[in-house]
């Protein structure tokens, strides 16, 4: 069941009045496959989970249960709606009555009803009230919290690396991690993380694999390599935006994210060697210059900046 079929038995339930559309989607998921009774329930999470934001809990008051109510309500009320709740949390205050919990009964019910066997199911996200990832603050510079956004990569395997694509990149990666819009794009995915691992490869068709697991997202991503040769500094910057909107796109295209939010913009670096390859000296890199700029500028885990450039500045040649 992908998230398209889900809404279509969602939308059974404003086809009748209430208690007969209830019985009649558990009847219509019963007569399924048990896998699809199964999906339908993790898709039922993630959906409830997306929304429970501080956002939305600000326009329900009653604690937890009522707000866990009307995120099952928003639900109901099917996909159209949903998606404007998701988009605009103070729509969800119209859904602020209690009892539509009884929603996530509804695939258990199924279930159970299909094999006389109780339903021992987990969904790989909670649904209760703080669940979501989006309850903790954004990070500031200076936060311990854990990132949803991760990179490694940028790897040329003839050329080497660009020191500019790499350091536009990482700050393009700091700065959508913190971007609200991006967190709540996230959300709706109902996992931890999403790690980018992008290869600049000779020898393999460019493509991106997008491999889900039950916390995390893993892409896997062979770019072309043309581009990658290039030396001016300008162009390989607004090639690490374009490489990394397009593994978020596939991102989007696996996980029916729904649009890709525009990404921040990030200042232009000082001057960078433009290139080191195998083989080559490497360029020194005035570390103290570059770490001054990342903190004028935020966003950028100096931790692991710092290690980089002083391997760019006196690391014997490759």
């Amino acid at each position: 069941m992908d998230e398209r079929a889900f809404w279509t038995a969602v939308a059974l339930l404003s086809a009748e009045e209430l208690d007969d559309a209830v019985t009649t989607l558990t009847a219509e998921l019963a007569g399924r496959p048990i896998n699809e009774i199964t999906a339908f329930a993790d898709h039922l999470a993630v959906v409830v989970h997306a929304i429970d934001t501080p956002a939305h809990a600000a326009f329900v008051p009653g604690g937890p249960e009522v707000f866990l109510g009307a995120r099952c309500a928003a639900v109901a009320a099917g996909r159209e709606t949903y998606e404007q709740v998701f988009a605009d949390p103070s729509l969800l205050e119209t859904f602020a009555s209690p009892g539509a919990e009884w929603l996530l009964a509804v695939p258990a019910n199924a279930y159970e009803r299909a094999t006389g066997v109780a339903w021992t199911h987990e969904p790989p996200v909670s649904v209760e009230t703080g669940s979501n990832p989006l309850w903790s603050p954004i990070r500031a510079d200076d936060s311990d919290e854990e990132a949803w956004l991760t990179y490694g990569g940028g790897l040329h395997t003839v050329l080497g690396t660009r020191p500019a694509y790499d350091a536009t990149m990482q700050m393009l990666i700091a700065a959508t991690d913190a971007d609200p819009r991006w967190r709540r794009w996230w959300s709706r995915a109902g996992l931890h993380t999403l790690d980018l691992a992008p290869l600049y490869s000779d020898g393999d068709a460019p493509g991106v694999a997008v491999s889900r697991g039950r916390q995390r997202v893993v892409v896997d991503a062979i770019l072309d390599p043309r581009g990658f040769a290039r030396t001016d500094r300008s162009f390989l910057r607004e090639l690490a935006r374009a490489d990394l909107l397009t593994m978020l796109d596939a991102v989007r295209t696996a996980l029916d994210l729904g649009p890709l939010p525009a990404l921040p913009r990030v200042p232009d670096l000082p001057d960078m060697p433009d290139s080191f390859a195998p083989g080559s000296e490497l360029p020194r890199v005035d570390v103290d210059e570059v770490v001054r700029f990342a903190e004028e500028v935020g966003g950028v885990d100096l931790e692991e900046l710092r290690p980089v450039l002083h391997m760019l500045a006196t690391d014997p040649p490759l």
